[in-house]
């Protein structure tokens, strides 16, 4: 009775979204040259972008990813934070300050800056396993991106086949707007 319009106003951002198995075959290839590959393919795809985001699952996972990158590549020493909910609040403060500031080129996160916490401009997301749901995948990659005319770009590395199945159809999930 009081007339209305509807109004379509979709917009989603665009997505540029991959699922990444570091080595040819997951089944056969043994754990620690898988290790071996993902550290070498995570390398890779920081070094092809100014900053980057790592999501973990696990708060340990966070701390131990941090650990192996620093070890395997002494260079990011500087240039890597660690951002948890076990952290002090002071800790995750200098984090996302020299994330926003671009005096971080790597974040290893677990949940902790998926949502609500201004981070700036980061050109890429890197999913470590399941984020076990497609709009939390969206969510996380959507991290990305945060300039004029760019997209949220996100990679889903797995080292385990239940990853690759999962991931993989997260992706196409995501890809096509079909959200849990």
């Amino acid at each position: 009775s009081r007339g209305c319009k509807i109004v379509d106003v979709s917009a989603s951002k665009e997505i540029d979204i991959e699922t990444i198995s570091p080595v040819r075959d997951l089944i056969y290839t043994p754990g620690n040259e898988v290790q071996e590959a993902l550290y070498d393919r995570m390398h890779n795809l920081i070094q092809e972008h100014e900053s980057t985001i790592i999501f973990t699952n696990t708060r340990s996972a966070t701390e131990r990813v941090v650990n192996n990158l620093t070890e395997r590549y002494p260079d990011y020493e500087d240039d890597i934070g660690a951002h948890h909910s076990s952290m002090s609040r002071e800790e995750r403060l200098k984090v996302e300050e020299a994330l926003k500031n671009g005096e971080l080129r790597i974040g290893v996160t677990s949940t902790s800056l998926e949502l609500g916490v201004d981070i700036g401009a980061v050109d890429l997301v890197i999913q470590l396993g399941s984020p076990k749901g497609v709009a939390r995948g969206i969510q996380r990659i959507g991290r990305s991106g945060h300039k004029i005319g760019k997209k949220a770009k996100g990679k889903m590395l797995v080292s385990d086949r239940d990853d690759a199945m999962e991931c993989s159809v997260l992706t196409k999930c995501a890809k096509e707007d079909d959200l849990d």
